[in-house]
């Protein structure tokens, strides 16, 4: 079965729900502030201590990375605010489901 990408995941790592409604927000923010009109799925999950850095991850699939400009801006964007945290982005294929990390 083909899985059907029509927005932008956002894992974000944070050390407790505050942590991880700010970065949220902040990547919502981002994505409004550069045109992205393709929804976020922010998906949350607790550092398992707290040395562990804070990170976001964004995948986005192929298909929509090529249609809009500011994908390829909106890590660097997140980095600007969130300087603590790692930001890396992931781009799928979906016809193969391969990933390409920048």
């Amino acid at each position: 079965m083909v899985e059907h990408f029509s927005a932008i995941r956002c894992e974000i790592l944070a050390p407790d729900d505050h942590a991880l409604v700010d970065i949220g927000k902040i990547a919502k923010t981002c994505a409004i502030d550069l045109g992205i009109n393709v929804p976020l799925i922010l998906i949350g999950s607790h550092q398992i201590s707290r040395e562990t850095e804070s990170a976001i991850s964004l995948k986005i699939p192929k298909e929509i990375a090529i249609l809009n400009d500011g994908i390829w801006k909106l890590a660097s964007r997140i980095a600007c605010f969130c300087p603590e945290i790692r930001v890396s982005t992931q781009i799928y294929s979906q016809s193969n489901f391969s990933s390409i990390q920048l």
